[in-house]
């Protein structure tokens, strides 16, 4: 990425609040030879940023190392990179940064984003980039996630199983966990949260009673549900599903959630759990 002129500069636009942190690695070239440099900017609302400034006359300043980084604890950041020659806004790349979510330009110009646990995400977990048509997806839960707050019935987010959605078009998913209680009269719930004020959200629950029965849950429209938790589990057996489809209003990022039915009882989400989705408009 050069800037050739004086008006041209590097441009980020946010679409949040989530706290973005943007370092920027360059160097410059004239008459006299090269000089490095960096620029750092901290991003805290949904605007547009300089990122690189523009170079002094005669020289071209050239982008070596961009790093942008979403270091909220939950909120994701749909951010487009671009570059602006003082009258028109040329855009290069646009992608939605979940939680902890960091893109990387290298000297190359190529584009990676790795996830929270410094994982390189492949095209179809992208958000904005892939979500092709028909095209089935798959994440994968890296490590156990627990639920053990001290009041009961406190709904949290399985963190690191999720997927990227935009604004309009149409998914099916599916998460697949399986679980432990602390204690077999320690019940769950399980359900999804997302962007605000879907215009479609249709799924439906089931996860373990007993060793013959399990919850289940129909006709669910909104996020969060149910409200409560059930009253038993197994002690390590212990599967849940949660399906269905979504056409979110806004881009964002579509994650498993749960809770313990009993105060400081845990409830672990297992490594290995699964979501599988579909972007199906």
């Amino acid at each position: 990425m050069f800037l050739a002129t004086t008006s041209s500069v590097l441009r980020l636009i946010t679409s949040s609040t989530a706290n973005i942190d943007v370092t920027c690695n360059w160097v410059e070239t004239n008459t006299g030879g090269q000089t490095p440099g960096q620029q750092l900017v901290t991003i805290s609302s949904a605007t547009t940023t300089t990122i690189l400034a523009a170079p002094a006359s005669g020289t071209v300043r050239r982008a070596v190392g961009l790093y942008v980084v979403n270091r909220h604890a939950s909120v994701a950041n749909t951010v487009t990179l671009q570059v602006f020659d003082g009258t028109t806004a040329f855009k290069i790349f646009e992608v939605s940064l979940s939680a902890g979510w960091v893109l990387f330009v290298g000297e190359d110009g190529r584009p990676a984003v790795f996830d929270a646990n410094g994982r390189a995400l492949s095209n179809d977990q992208l958000g904005n980039l892939a979500p092709t048509v028909n095209t089935l997806n798959v994440v994968v839960l890296a490590s156990d996630v627990t639920n053990n707050n001290a009041t009961a019935n406190t709904i949290a987010d399985v963190t690191g199983l999720s997927f990227s959605v935009n604004a309009a078009e149409t998914y099916w998913f599916q998460f697949n966990i399986f679980y432990t209680s602390a204690s077999g009269t320690t019940g769950s719930r399980w359900s999804i949260q997302g962007p605000a004020s879907p215009t479609l959200l249709s799924y439906r629950s089931a996860y373990t009673l007993t060793t013959t029965t399990e919850t289940l849950n129909v006709g669910l429209s909104a996020y969060d549900l149910p409200a409560a938790s059930n009253a038993t589990s197994l002690a390590t057996a212990n599967f849940s599903t949660v399906e269905g489809f979504i056409r979110p209003s806004a881009s964002g990022t579509v994650i498993a959630r749960f809770a313990s039915e009993v105060s400081s009882s845990a409830i672990v989400a297992k490594a290995g759990s699964v979501c599988r989705w579909v972007r199906t408009l």
